[in-house]
């Protein structure tokens, strides 16, 4: 009688357990379905009072941002970045763009890309104020997420004045890659000085020590290679992957789009907007624990990123 109580007992125990469990299962299910935030994604609207040059319709470009901004104001959207390249050129560029983007509801954060600097060089010194992006990296925090904007303009040959000590350094930096043939070797490339690769460096590993996620943007691709990447985008991607908090990198500047994932990190490039006449190409990205959904607008197709 007393093994018959005993054996009673233990299946009890048994049985409620996994009750708990099953319920532990399903909350653990609710909380990866549950939607925490999204943002808005525009790359490469590439404004210009120009005529059409080949697929690019300069100047559509103002009329498919109204209607980008008209329906990225309908939804609720913890912020909106842009992913470089706002003009194709002529620094008065910005002043019929930035109003348009002013209109937007959520907060705006401006990747700054090659074609930003296609003006006056006297004016370029003050292309990183007039986006707001006066360092031209930063980071900030949402939840458990940890979004970084990094600057490819840092090393360039474009965005410093021929002779500077910069572009001296970018200029090296091109030759060497020309001579050993990369195919990314052209001057509307740029790359991160060793001061922002160290700075990324500590924000990737303070990430990871907290337990967050990181999702990183910059006007250049990483992968795949297809001549737009980053200058010495394998370094990039070698620091990426010594964390594991890294999640995803977005970019534009490859107009095209594409897509690629290495390892547990996501490479995502969004089509450029100045691309079709008529149809206005962004995205928006919805954030869970365990993944992330671009819903595409326009060219821009659908994807999921799990993590």
């Amino acid at each position: 009688m007393r093994q018959i109580r005993l054996l009673a007992v233990t299946f009890s125990l048994m049985m409620l357990c996994q009750l708990g469990y099953s319920q532990f299962a399903e909350q653990k299910k609710e909380q990866g379905c549950q939607k925490l935030f999204s943002f808005g994604l525009i790359a490469d609207p590439q404004y210009a009072d120009a005529e059409p040059a080949g697929n690019r319709y300069y100047r559509c470009s103002l009329d498919k941002l109204e209607k980008c901004v008209t329906e990225l104001n309908g939804l609720d959207l913890a912020f909106t970045v842009i992913l470089g390249d706002l003009i194709d050129r002529d620094y008065a560029s910005f002043d019929q763009v930035l109003p348009i983007l002013d209109k937007l509801e959520s907060p705006v954060h401006k990747v700054i890309g090659n074609h930003d600097y296609e003006v006056e060089e006297k004016l370029k010194r003050e292309i990183r104020k007039k986006l707001n992006n006066k360092k031209g990296y930063f980071d900030f925090t949402i939840g458990d997420f940890v979004f970084i904007v990094t600057d490819g303009t840092n090393l360039s040959t474009f965005a410093y004045k021929e002779g500077a000590k910069e572009f001296n350094l970018a200029w090296s930096k091109f030759e060497l890659l020309e001579e050993q043939g990369a195919n990314n070797a052209l001057t509307w490339n740029g790359g991160f000085s060793s001061r922002q690769i160290q700075w990324l460096g500590r924000k990737l590993q303070k990430a990871s020590k907290l337990h967050m996620k990181a999702v990183l943007f910059c006007h250049w691709p990483l992968l795949p290679e297809n001549m737009a990447q980053l200058w010495d985008n394998q370094k990039v991607i070698g620091l990426l992957e010594e964390y594991d908090c890294v999640v995803a990198w977005i970019s534009g500047h490859h107009h095209t789009g594409g897509y690629l994932q290495k390892g547990n990190i996501h490479y995502l490039t969004l089509k450029g907007m100045v691309e079709s006449e008529l149809v206005s190409s962004f995205g928006v990205m919805d954030v869970y624990n365990d993944k992330l959904v671009l819903h595409g607008y326009g060219n821009q197709e659908d994807l999921i990123l799990e993590f």
